[in-house]
């Protein structure tokens, strides 16, 4: 799996903003757990150093957020269908207010002005801030669409609850790997404040697309995924 990654993340470098390890990662880690998880994030962390060279930032970025990454979803895996079935109001709370979160993160940046870019990227950046929009608020009707399905008409969507969970909760990590790089990388530099602000917007240039790859591959490739995971090791 760890050969896999670094395979992924090499091929899908050259293209921008489009990237396959998130979507790997949860899968693997709700598969086979916390554990299993957490050794491959490290040697991930790691080996993938033999490619883009030992960069002090990216390895302790990597440390701390792929290692996170696999242990949430090896606990977020170990949750049953039944459990999303019965989908509690504090599952729903949570998937809505993460959901409604990022929406009206992007509704702010957009009429704010909050990302500061050159004028060659404004545009762009606009639009994929409206398409995160569009499919968080996509992603936010399905689930709770099937939430009352699965109280009014007692429909088995639990496997269904279960993925548009997963996509959001992925959504966000991918948004937190980008903040959590804006926090280390001028640390551990030493940036001063106007170098900092500076990374900080730039750093809008790979979260946006990233966080639209990450909803759009979560949600049509998680389920055959996880199930060519589970075959492939089936005795």
């Amino acid at each position: 799996m760890c050969a896999l990654l670094i395979a992924g993340q090499y091929v899908f470098s050259f293209v921008v903003g489009v990237e396959i390890v998130t979507l790997l990662f949860v899968c693997f880690a709700s598969v086979f757990g916390v554990r299993s998880g957490v050794i491959c994030a490290v040697a991930f962390s790691l080996l993938r150093c033999l490619i883009y060279g030992f960069s002090p930032t990216a390895v302790i970025l990597y440390l701390v957020y792929y290692p996170s990454l696999a242990a949430v979803f090896g606990g977020l895996g170990h949750i049953k269908n039944e459990t999303f079935q019965r989908c509690p109001a504090a599952l729903i709370i949570a998937v809505n207010g993460l959901l409604l979160a990022l929406m009206a993160a992007c509704a702010l940046s957009y009429g704010f002005d909050v990302i500061k870019v050159s004028k060659l990227w404004k545009a762009t950046a606009n639009v994929l801030l409206w398409v995160i929009f569009g499919l968080c608020a996509a992603v936010c009707i399905a689930f709770n669409g099937l939430v009352i399905a699965n109280r009014v008409f007692r429909k088995n969507v639990g496997t269904l609850l279960k993925l548009f969970t997963f996509a959001t909760v992925a959504a966000v990590c991918t948004v937190c790997f980008t903040l959590l790089d804006d926090v280390i990388t001028p640390l551990v530099l030493g940036s001063t404040r106007l170098t900092a602000l500076t990374y900080f917007y730039t750093s809008f240039t790979a979260m946006l697309p990233q966080t639209v790859c990450t909803i759009v591959s979560v949600t049509t490739l998680y389920l055959p995924v996880c199930a060519a995971l589970k075959k492939a090791t089936s005795k």
